[in-house]
């Protein structure tokens, strides 16, 4: 069997690149702006603060917080972000009456999703809802 010259070192050419194919597609499949669904219920203040931090919320320090109330659970990020998940049966027009704190400086905001919410800087906030969604309340 007779071959052209240069025949062979294509077909291992390929092998390689039909790898770095699949791998760049999978990579980009994983990537994307944040951990998954937008605008979900999270079960814990665990589970919101994962998918905040996995969503770009800078959190180098996270302390829960005892809230007082067994309608809320709260933890903090870095004395500056409060993150709080809420139980069942709490409305979105109740969330900040049950926070210890509400956005009192014009760069702070505060992002709500159906049980839960992020009050902190507006910036980083920004980055955040694109991971995770959620709406900016506006009766701030």
């Amino acid at each position: 069997m007779r071959t052209r010259p240069g025949s062979s070192s294509r077909r291992p050419v390929r092998a390689p690149l039909a790898g770095l194919v699949v791998l760049a597609g999978f990579l980009a499949a994983c990537s994307g702006p944040g951990p998954g669904e937008k605008d979900v219920e999270y079960d814990s203040l665990d589970a919101l603060h994962e998918a905040a931090t996995t969503a770009g919320l800078t959190c180098l320090s996270f302390t829960p917080e005892e809230s007082g109330s067994p309608d809320v659970e709260l933890g903090e990020c870095d004395d500056t972000t409060l993150l709080a998940v809420f139980a069942d049966g709490v409305e979105e027009d109740e969330f900040l009456g049950l926070l210890p704190v509400e956005p009192t400086e014009e760069d702070q905001a505060a992002l709500a999703g159906p049980n839960w919410v992020v009050l902190g800087d507006t910036g980083d906030l920004l980055e955040t809802q694109a991971g995770i969604g959620g709406d900016f309340l506006s009766d701030l």
